[in-house]
């Protein structure tokens, strides 16, 4: 759930390089008369993630009428992932991008691999197109797998189209347990378009955000829970909400939409936790 700049190379840059050492002529010419089918589904890509009509684009079996899917596969599998392919360079750029080491779909895991937002193998055309491959943890690209949308309120976030930053859509509700525990949702800010709307919750739904928001923030109260005991006796619970306050404000102003925002928030309102809560 976080924005990362477009790449600022193309497709066809991308697969030229690629194929550029393939030994076998035949296979060779093949693949190099599929670059306009290439070029031409790249940009029928970036005009619908631009308007949420991705799930439009057809499945694909062949390239060209004559290059398989799984050949095409091959050229991102051992000519881009590979170490030692010619793409390899490209890879890299889009796997480690400059300043961002958290996934953009969960927003909390380690980048740990490239995903495929239309799966390579139905749509082969755009196995090694830069905006169709998103840097994501481990455990969103296992979640997601190839699953495709049907309808533009299933095609979740895309970091290279989407960016929801400038309001808040994720909130969080206390639980009154021993230790506190919490329930993460979204609420769509007003004026948001209902397609939208419908994006965001699904990407949630999805990912399952909720439980990894969960148990990041049971790790958080589990660190801070002999402080906020302490302050609870030592100064009462009037500054137990000011400080929670002021540290959801800050949390606010670095990034709307994280879980700490979201559960600072939550805890400084509730009355439950500000006076008993924070002592158990």
């Amino acid at each position: 759930m976080r924005p990362l700049p477009k790449p600022t190379f193309s497709a066809e840059e991308v697969f030229r390089i690629s194929i550029s050492k393939v030994r076998d002529e035949d296979l060779k010419t093949r693949l190099e008369g599929c670059i306009p089918e290439i070029i031409t589904d790249s940009v029928d890509f970036d005009n619908k993630a631009t308007t949420a009509q991705l799930h439009q684009i057809t499945k694909k079996t062949h390239v060209n009428g004559n290059v398989t899917k799984d050949e095409m596969i091959k050229v991102y599998t051992g000519r881009m992932v590979n170490k030692k392919g010619p793409g390899r360079r490209y890879y890299e750029e889009l796997r480690y991008p400059k300043g961002h080491d958290k996934c953009p779909l969960c927003g909390q895991l380690p980048i740990k691999s490239l995903d495929h937002y239309l799966a390579k193998t139905d749509y082969p055309t755009l196995a090694v197109s830069p905006n169709n491959l998103v840097p994501a943890c481990k455990d969103c690209n296992e979640i997601k797998s190839t699953a495709a949308p049907t309808k533009s309120e299933e095609e979740t976030l895309h970091p290279y189209f989407d960016n929801i930053d400038g309001d808040q859509w994720l909130y969080a509700k206390v639980l009154q347990t021993s230790p506190v525990s919490f329930s993460f949702y979204i609420n769509p800010p007003t004026g948001a378009s209902p397609i939208l709307a419908e994006r965001v919750k699904y990407h949630f739904k999805l990912y399952k955000l909720d439980a990894l928001y969960k148990t990041e923030a049971a790790t958080e109260v589990s660190d801070m829970a002999y402080r906020m005991s302490n302050l609870l006796i030592i100064s009462g619970p009037q500054v137990v909400q000011q400080h929670l306050a002021e540290t959801a404000n800050s949390c606010f102003h670095s990034r709307k939409n994280s879980w700490k925002t979201a559960m600072y928030q939550a805890l400084a309102a509730d009355s439950w936790y500000c006076n008993i809560g924070a002592g158990l």
